[in-house]
Parts: C-alpha cells; sequence; structure tokens
C-alpha cells in the first residue's frame, strides 16, 4: 500500500507543476499583452504628436518664407527710396545750377550795357558810374562768374568766336587784337563765348 501511496503522488506531483506552469505562462501572456497595449498606445501617441509637430515645422517654414519674401521687398524698397532721395538731391542742384546760369546770362547783357554806358559819360558822372559797376561786377564774382582774359592770347575756338580777321603786323598774327564782346565763364561752364577780332 505504501508503494500505490507513492505511486499516486508522483502522479499528483506533475500534474500539480503543469498547473502551476500555465498559470505562470497564462499570467505571462497576460502581463505582455497589457505592455503591448501600453507601448502601442505610446506608439500612436508619438506619432500623433509627430503629426503635430511635422504641421507645426511646416506653418514655421512656411511663416518664415513670407517673412524672407517681406525683407527682400522692404530692402529692395529701402534701396528706391535711396535712390529717388539721390536723383531728386541731383535735380535739385541742377535746376538750381540752371537756374543760376540762366539770371547770370541776363545780368551779363545788363554788363555789355553798363560798357557802353560807360563811354558816354562824362567826368562828373563817371566816377558815381564806376562805383555802381563795381558793385555790379562784385556781385557776379561772388556768384563765381568770370571775365575771360583773351587779349593777347592765342585764338581758341572752344572759348571765343572770331568776328573777322586784321592785319595787325607779323608779330600778331592768330593772337586776339581786340574784344568785341567779353565773355564770361563760370566755373568750367562757358556762359557767353568772347567775339573777338583775331590778327591776320
Amino acid at each position: 500500500m505504501k508503494k500505490e501511496k507513492q505511486t499516486k503522488q508522483q502522479e499528483v506531483k506533475p500534474e500539480a507543476s503543469n498547473g502551476v506552469e500555465k498559470n505562470a505562462q497564462t499570467e505571462l501572456e497576460k502581463a505582455l499583452t497589457e505592455e503591448n497595449e501600453k507601448l502601442i498606445a505610446e506608439v500612436e501617441r508619438l506619432a500623433a504628436e509627430n503629426e503635430k509637430l511635422s504641421k507645426t515645422c511646416k506653418r514655421l517654414q512656411s511663416s518664415a518664407d513670407k517673412s524672407d519674401a517681406y525683407l527682400n521687398q522692404l530692402v529692395a524698397m529701402k534701396n528706391d527710396f535711396e535712390s529717388y532721395k539721390r536723383r531728386m538731391k541731383f535735380n535739385g542742384e541742377q535746376a538750381k545750377a540752371e537756374g543760376v546760369q540762366s539770371v547770370i546770362t541776363k545780368l551779363i547783357a545788363v554788363c555789355d550795357n553798363f560798357d557802353l554806358a560807360k563811354q558816354h559819360l562824362t567826368d562828373e558822372n563817371l566816377k558815381a558810374f564806376e562805383m555802381v559797376y563795381g558793385q555790379f561786377l562784385q556781385i557776379l564774382k561772388e556768384c563765381g562768374v568770370e571775365e575771360m582774359d583773351v587779349i593777347g592770347q592765342p585764338f581758341d575756338c572752344m572759348r571765343m568766336n572770331a568776328l573777322s580777321k586784321m592785319d595787325y603786323g607779323e608779330d600778331k598774327r592768330d593772337l586776339v587784337v581786340e574784344v568785341y564782346k567779353k565773355g564770361y565763364v563760370m566755373g568750367d561752364k562757358i556762359l557767353r563765348y568772347a567775339e573777338v577780332i583775331v590778327g591776320a
């Protein structure tokens, strides 16, 4: 009988150990399934977050592109405005110079009249006249106008107009011997060409 009991006990033991193994395996599968579900949920959450970040990056890139375009437009407008300011400054200076030149050209005609009047004055009136005439010439000089000094100079067609040639001797050949109308310059610009008679 003892042997039968031992055999029964031995038979019970493997069945009991199989049940424990099955329980452990079931518990392990259950735990792994729960862990897998957690991991799958985490992956899905990360995928959704990644999608949101991707959309945000695209929006930021789009905004950056727009801001670059606006910046480029602003730089172009600034350059255009700087060019406009330079052009206006140049045009203003040019208009001012042309206005001054126009007025001075008219004053030079008055200067010719002074020269003609001087020839017909008596000694009494000459002193007062020369004082006024001197002031007039001083104003022209302050404006940068200078009279051309051409008497005795070689004839220069770039600054003078020859009215005629006259024989004044061999030593005066091709030199200016008389000035019919004075020439005037303002800086490098010729306001009026001198009208002269040249020795032949």
